[in-house]
């Protein structure tokens, strides 16, 4: 073999290259035209969604932080209401119940003062039962000893008797 002969075998048939490079150029330009673009479309259109999804996603998470830091207000204001709420409810406890102690203690004052006066008019009555009782002895005593003045010792007698009829009354 020959040089010559090795060189037209390594050499491309320049026919066939420029067919080959043609029905590559169709090739490419049926795909950029049949494929490409259609797919390029649906990948646009598909990026599209997905970047409205991604902001609509955003804006869903701003409203939700909005609506939870709303929540956590109304919370913190409830805790507020509901502290304000047992305080006063501990400060009308505690003066309802001061109230009560006080006037536990002005009853209680008011029986033992009235206990104290029915003491007092008892005892004054009592006295006076007794004072009286003493005076209805002592002419008692004096009536018996006028009617019976005979002497001294009859007086003593008539008197022992009499103490004697009185105590066993």
């Amino acid at each position: 073999m020959n040089i010559p002969d090795i060189l037209e075998l390594l050499m491309p048939n320049i026919l066939t290259v420029v067919t080959q490079l043609a029905s590559t150029a169709i090739l490419f330009t049926l795909m950029y035209l049949l494929a490409w673009k259609p797919v390029k479309r649906i990948l646009d259109k598909r990026s599209e969604y997905e970047q409205s999804r991604l902001t609509n996603a955003d804006e869903l998470k701003e409203e939700t932080e909005m609506l939870n830091e709303k929540a956590n207000a109304y919370i913190e204001d409830a805790k507020l209401q509901a502290q304000e709420t047992i305080r006063k409810a501990q400060e009308e406890g505690l003066r309802l119940k001061n109230n009560l102690v006080e006037e536990g203690k002005q009853k209680s004052q008011q029986l033992v003062e009235e206990a104290q006066y029915n003491i007092t008019l008892q005892k004054n009555k009592m006295l006076e039962d007794m004072h009286q009782e003493i005076v209805n002895v002592a002419i008692t005593a004096a009536e018996k000893m006028l009617q019976q003045k005979l002497d001294s010792q009859s007086d003593i007698d008539s008197i022992e008797s009499f103490i004697d009829e009185v105590t066993a009354k």
